[in-house]
């Protein structure tokens, strides 16, 4: 009799077992807070406004004071001011910023966009993520990027080398115009309303891209000499036509929504100031593009290099709440075709595309001043020259990391490095970050920032 009714209580609870299934939702062990899915429709503005915040706030500033257009008013700014940064200053611009954040984002939309036939969205992510790793190794040099974004898979990845990693830019640029160059029935998903950029129109993604490749090919023109500005011409052919083709992200006046450089400025007000350099250069050049840059309340006033003076703070163009980020502009793009003009021996071409910039710079910020023009944006083949057009590209190009890479390649505007700096020189590069470091340090490179990133060899 035992034995019967253990062998019933073993049915009985197998019974319950096989069953739970049948009357426990499993819907209900799931916590729809944490979804194991996301939709590139999600993904997309995820990685914009991620992407925006970090390059336009945490990644650039260091480099920007570098160039003595921000300084160093307190606290962490003012060591940068003084050459000294550390791993941890740049630990969470790479890791939460870029690589964990909006880049792992645009690594999932591409990979879900192969998927998913959805070749505009992949193209979109392939421009995006070439800014970006684009971005990582200008200022870092060697960085991760084929063995990346692959999680538990690989939680060491192998860097690549600058010059590996500028192929892959080249590559995911020209998969990108090919995804983009698909008609809309390749499509099962389309871009719409979540791109902030573009609205999802594949012909402004196309141009972004092409003026991408101008971008990075004349970042070689160390390395590849007249071939990286025949390259950088070809690209522009096909690249941004006037101001409103800009590839920048926009914010807006909610809290969460604000621009980065605002938000610091309201939470850390001080620290970081305008630099002496800039201001003082935009006085003696009557620019009119100063009270836009520079809160000029009060009069203009600019720290010098390392000595944490008070000064004035960010002007309302890209320090206000809602001002976007700029990411590429049709300005920059004719200072580039500028360059290229002038070093391959085309100078008059070089001066008229030069006086273009500078006319196109200030219409873009709603200004007509023709003395200024006459004085800076009137030059010839014979008076043309590359420290005139770096020069005003520092100006139209104010606060944006570009400045850094291009005073790298050339050499110019020259300036004076701080009196109290640890070193006598600007620095070279950004440090590897101490999550780099610690968890990742057999792949690691062992440089520091007197050492110059590959193509300023």
């Amino acid at each position: 009799m035992k034995k019967i009714k253990v062998i019933g209580v073993m049915i009985l609870l197998t019974l319950l077992v096989t069953s739970c299934k049948k009357w426990i939702d499993p819907a209900i062990n799931k916590d729809p807070s944490k979804p194991t899915d996301v939709t590139m429709a999600l993904l997309l503005p995820s990685a914009q406004t991620g992407l925006g915040y970090a390059v336009g706030g945490d990644v650039k500033y260091a480099a920007s004071e570098w160039m003595q257009q921000m300084a160093g008013g307190a606290n962490q700014p003012l060591a940068y001011d003084r050459y000294v940064i550390t791993q941890s200053d740049v630990d969470n611009a790479w890791k939460w910023a870029m690589y964990a954040g909006c880049m792992k984002d645009m690594a999932d939309i591409i990979k879900k966009a192969e998927e998913k036939k959805a070749p505009w969205y992949g193209g979109i992510g392939k421009v995006l993520m070439a800014y970006s790793i684009g971005v990582m190794t200008d200022l870092w040099n060697d960085v991760p990027y084929s063995k990346a974004f692959q999680g538990d898979a690989d939680l060491t990845p192998a860097y690549d080398s600058q010059a590996e990693v500028y192929a892959a830019i080249n590559t995911l640029l020209d998969g990108a115009i090919a995804d983009l160059g698909q008609p809309s029935s390749a499509n099962l998903y389309w871009p719409g309303g979540e791109d902030f950029i573009y609205g999802g129109d594949p012909s402004m993604w196309t141009m972004a891209a092409y003026s991408l490749k101008a971008r990075f090919a004349i970042h070689l023109a160390k390395r590849n000499g007249s071939a990286a500005y025949t390259d950088a011409l070809t690209a522009l052919a096909n690249g941004f036509t006037g101001n409103s083709d800009d590839m920048s992200v926009p914010f807006g006046t909610a809290y969460n929504e604000q621009n980065p450089m605002f938000q610091f400025s309201d939470q850390r007000p001080g620290d970081i100031v305008v630099g002496a350099y800039l201001v003082d250069s935009m006085i003696a050049h009557a620019d009119p593009r100063l009270p836009l840059f520079v809160d000029t309340t009060g009069g203009a006033v600019g720290s010098h290099a390392g000595q944490g003076e008070g000064a004035s703070l960010w002007g309302p163009y890209y320090a206000s709440d809602n001002s976007p980020v700029p990411l590429i502009s049709y300005v920059e793009l004719k200072f580039i075709e500028a360059e290229a003009k002038l070093q391959t021996g085309d100078a008059p071409g070089a001066a008229i595309a030069h006086n273009e910039a500078v006319a196109a710079s200030l219409s873009k910020f709603g200004l007509t001043d023709p003395a200024y023009i006459a004085a800076y944006g009137s030059e010839t083949g014979a008076s043309i020259t590359l420290e005139k057009i770096i020069t005003q590209k520092y100006f139209a190009l104010c606060y944006q990391i570009e400045v850094y890479n291009d005073y790298r390649r050339t050499g110019y505007p020259v300036l004076v490095p701080a009196t109290n700096g640890v070193i006598s020189f600007i620095p070279k590069r950004y440090p590897y970050p101490t999550s780099e470091r610690l968890y990742n340090g057999d792949n690691c490179p062992d440089v520091n920032i007197s050492t110059k990133v590959w193509w300023d060899n």
